[in-house]
């Protein structure tokens, strides 16, 4: 009898601790790869050099070709940032467009929830931008470095 209730207290502890373990680790995988960490999002950049330099060195480009590969990059994301600011304001009529024919559908009380919704996201949007760009803004002589 005092072995099967040991037996019981050992199985419902394993559970409980298998229960927290994988908490944690679904907590983690959450922080780290959903959400992504404030330390991640800090270090992006310099992530983002090493990766091209990495690539640079796998190609085998001498300082001249990856001075030309870096100018020839920042010239296609100033292209992108031209295509976007054509387009930008197309998507958002649109966008809107979409939002008073959802709001249309709703109730009063529906609408408020939507309408609060709706700025929490943007909000969420806009801060996720300006993150985005200040990872963007560039440091010295990136790209230029030989490894």
């Amino acid at each position: 009898m005092i072995a099967r209730t040991m037996k019981a207290k050992v199985l419902v502890f394993a559970i409980f601790f298998m229960g927290i373990a994988s908490g944690l680790l679904i907590a983690n995988f959450y922080t780290t790869r959903v959400t992504g960490s404030p330390d991640a999002a800090a270090n992006r950049p310099e992530k983002a050099q090493r990766d091209i330099n990495k690539f640079y060195d796998y190609l085998g480009l001498d300082q001249k070709q990856r001075e030309e590969m870096h100018r020839i990059g920042e010239e296609t994301r100033h292209e992108f940032q031209e295509l976007r600011k054509e387009t930008q304001p197309r998507f958002e009529a649109i966008q809107e467009e979409s939002r008073d024919k959802i709001r249309a559908v709703l109730n009063d009380e529906q609408r408020a929830k939507y309408d609060e919704f709706r700025r929490k996201m943007d909000e969420r949007r806009r801060n996720r931008d300006r993150d985005t760009k200040k990872d963007r803004e560039p440091k010295g002589d990136r790209g230029q470095r030989p490894n």
